[in-house]
């Protein structure tokens, strides 16, 4: 006897249908709000709406003519690419309760690292002594290696004594911060024309290609290299021993440490690993952007990682997703706020804000939280009843 199938959305229980409600209520609250901001700030609404709505599909930018030369639709996959591993990362720390804020550190240290290797071979690379795909490919191993150093100390300073990870991680992003200036401004690093880029190297080694398929979109590497992070972060908790240890210590520490998990290691491994993640994610900025090192304020790619967990529910599954859609609005709010009389760019900080304030509030929509248990409660009881019922017969 053939089964009836159902619509994937039935499928699902009670939790998981809740979780898409209280998703998609957030953003049409949040994505209402923006709309009320610009019909009351913009100039031209309509336009605004349209550029804000509309503008990050736009395969060419119609201010090339007028000297600005930049691509809507690449600024869009661009800004997603740091959100993929950022929130890939977070998830991973965030899943064993390791509130580990160091990634901002990380993160600037792993491009530190890639352009100082960047810099050391160039001339090697140059005088065909080097290949540039292989100097790419040291330049994120070494960034990678950087990342994970920097959020293991806080790691550490913890199991050794007893130091706050949340303080200690927070600290250590202003002195990587420092490093990197000091690299940048005291050292031969420095390009002696500029007075915050390093030394270029050469352009063999970004991580682009150019006019991809003979239009002038560009094809991102760091993308692809992104998109293996978040199927690497996915398969690591919730196809692997490790990772089901990693969810049981942020469930419940008791437990997990009663059934033999080793708290303590297990609890810096995720740090390492999420600082490997964002040292990789600095070299693949770095080189996916230009062929230069201009680390001289704080990206802010850490933060975004906490609202990407927030979004995903640290399941990096859903961080395909929760990156497209901030990216979005990401690019949208910046193509309106260069429009004639358009917004401030900040407007997305407010949506933003907005949709993270009600996914975090315990009691949004409990009432219809519970409703969906009763009715799922009521829905199996009445099939129980009826196959019983089948049976006797």
């Amino acid at each position: 006897m053939n089964k009836e199938k159902k619509p994937m959305f039935k499928k699902l229980d009670s939790e998981a249908k809740f979780s898409l409600l209280r998703m998609a209520v957030a953003i049409a609250i949040g994505l209402t709000l923006a709309v009320i901001l610009i019909v009351l700030s913009a100039e031209n609404p309509a336009e605004s709406l349209k550029y804000f709505f509309l503008g990050p599909l736009q395969i060419l930018n119609p201010n090339v003519a007028k000297g600005l030369a930049f691509n809507y639709f690449d600024f869009w996959i661009q800004s997603m690419i740091p959100l993929l591993f950022t929130g890939s990362a977070v998830c991973i720390m965030f899943s064993a309760n390791k509130f580990n804020l160091g990634l901002e550190g990380a993160i600037m240290c792993g491009g530190l690292a890639c352009g100082w290797v960047c810099c050391l071979l160039d001339g090697d690379i140059k005088a065909a002594n080097a290949n540039p795909v292989l100097c790419a490919i040291l330049g994120l191993l070494v960034g990678a290696i950087a990342g994970g150093l920097i959020t293991s100390i806080p790691a550490l300073l913890e199991k050794k004594w007893g130091a706050s990870v949340m303080v200690s991680s927070l600290m250590l992003n202003y002195i990587s911060l420092y490093i990197s200036r000091f690299c940048l401004f005291s050292t031969e690093f420095r390009d002696l024309k500029t007075s915050k880029y390093s030394n270029q190297w050469t352009e063999e080694v970004v991580l682009t290609f150019k006019k991809f398929l003979g239009t002038k979109l560009t094809l991102r590497l760091g993308l692809f290299i992104g998109i293996a992070v978040v199927i690497f972060a996915w398969a690591f908790l919730f196809k692997t021993k490790w990772g089901f240890k990693i969810r049981e210590l942020g469930h419940n520490p008791n437990f997990a440490k009663y059934v033999g998990v080793g708290v303590i290691s297990m609890g810096v491994l995720v740090q390492i690993i999420g600082g490997l993640i964002g040292g990789l994610c600095g070299a693949t900025v770095i080189l996916g952007n230009n062929n230069f090192y201009y680390g001289v304020e704080l990206t802010g790619y850490g933060w975004d990682g906490v609202t990407m967990a927030i979004f995903s529910g640290n399941n990096p599954k859903k961080l395909f997703l929760a990156t497209a859609f901030i990216a979005y609005i990401r690019a949208g709010a910046l193509i309106m706020s260069t429009a004639p009389g358009g917004p401030i760019n900040e407007l997305t900080k407010i949506v933003e804000g907005v949709i993270i304030l009600f996914l975090l509030a315990e009691k949004f929509l409990a009432k219809t939280h519970r409703k969906m248990i009763v009715k799922e409660a009521k829905e199996k009881q009445a099939l129980k009843l009826a196959n019983e019922a089948k049976e006797a017969e």
